[in-house]
């Protein structure tokens, strides 16, 4: 029986390799064709076999099949766009695995706007850049309704979760994906309804300051990636801003007035602080030594130079320690299991929010298996999980 190729819109074709980074040496090479050969078909002289077309969506371009029969591209706003804190040339060289975790990310922001939702309560707290940091932190916390002898009676083991907890109920909604640790600690997406993506390649204690930097984002309605690191390419405007959410973060976290108490502020000086002064602090405000670190240099304490050299051995020692666990998890052969899984990466807000919304009548019981991607018959599980 003879193979039929489809005919498929060469700028389609074009459209969705770009839009991933890949040469045509690099797509041809994974599905084992002549580079010559996918030249042919973004040229329109020929067009893929059926099979071929569903390799290229599936498992190389990981776009929908149904894209690949449009006449025209879907118009999609560049990441650039998203992301104002980031040169054009950093963005550019964004590699595939990042480029689709920032794609997943603008998937889950569109199903969100499919549901019902009440005003968010974040929506009501205001910020500006002419605020002074320290302070809008400490309202922020008011608005919320943190204690801070709460913040320290919580376990260490449940921090994170608490943290994540109280940005939820005021509306914002955190999703937890893998993307490479060096490109992205964190980024949020702002909009109508805006969402924070957190790394699970960053420790747990590692994505609470990360956690509210991107809060700090979100209130100024700006989206942004936080990478951590030193760079002298931003712009003026948004250099002020990566600032003004690193301070609020570390002010947020570790409010100045106990923290002073905490070290003996009036009889401190600036110098090299020992691992297990760090470690002792931390384990007071339930947040990482990083985290305790930048508040020392925000008081001119410690030296940004300490910092960054001490962020580069924690940061070694983290990324060891994944390799690690993934080697013993591939060794015992064991999985997360889907109720956790789901619930981990799509959030409580979101998932409790999809629930609601079949409950409405607003979405169908095959649609919910859309938006968790999960087979339906986890779902009784998800729901006990949701509900403890």
């Amino acid at each position: 029986m003879a193979i039929i190729p489809f005919k498929i819109s060469p700028s389609i074709l074009k459209w969705a390799r770009n839009s991933i980074g890949y040469s045509i040496e690099d797509t041809a090479h994974k599905l084992n064709i002549n580079p010559q050969k996918l030249e042919e078909w973004e040229k329109g002289i020929t067009s893929p076999t059926y099979n071929q077309l569903e390799s290229l969506a599936y498992k190389i371009y990981k776009r929908p099949l149904a894209t690949f029969f449009r006449k025209y591209p879907p118009n999609e706003k560049p990441i650039e766009k998203d992301f104002r804190n980031l040169t054009s040339a950093e963005v550019t060289n964004f590699s595939t695995e990042m480029i689709l975790v920032i794609r997943k990310a603008k998937h889950l922001q569109n199903l969100i706007t499919d549901l019902d939702l009440e005003e968010p309560k974040f929506k009501k707290f205001k910020v500006s850049i002419e605020d002074n940091p320290v302070i809008a932190a400490e309202r922020f916390r008011t608005f919320i309704g943190l204690r801070i002898d709460d913040q320290k009676r919580w376990s260490s083991l449940n921090a994170f979760d608490n943290f994540k907890q109280c940005v939820e109920n005021i509306g914002i909604f955190i999703f937890q994906l893998q993307m490479p640790f060096e490109e992205a600690r964190a980024f949020s997406l702002s909009g109508d309804i805006p969402i924070i993506v957190l790394n699970t390649e960053d420790a747990k204690n590692g994505r609470i300051f990360s956690l509210f930097h991107e809060v700090c984002h979100i209130l100024f309605n700006i989206g942004g990636v936080f990478r951590d690191k030193e760079t002298n390419n931003l712009n003026k405007e948004y250099k002020i801003i990566e600032d003004f959410c690193n301070l609020f973060a570390a002010s947020f976290l570790i409010p100045d007035n106990p923290f002073k108490v905490e070290i003996d502020y009036g009889n401190q000086t600036l110098h090299e602080w020992s691992e297990k002064d760090l470690i002792d602090l931390s384990k007071i405000y339930n947040v990482s030594k990083e985290a305790i670190l930048r508040k020392l240099v925000d008081l001119n304490l410690a030296s940004k130079s300490f910092y960054f050299e001490k962020k580069r051995i924690w940061n070694a020692e983290l990324i060891t320690y994944k390799d690690i666990q993934r080697q013993k998890n591939k060794e015992s052969g064991g999985g997360i299991p889907q109720d956790i899984k789901v619930v981990s990466e799509k959030g409580r807000l979101f998932v409790s929010s999809v629930l609601e919304n079949f409950e409405k009548g607003n979405i169908s019981y095959g649609q919910i298996s859309e938006f968790l991607e999960v087979k339906l018959d986890h779902l009784s599980k998800i729901i006990e999980r949701i509900n403890k």
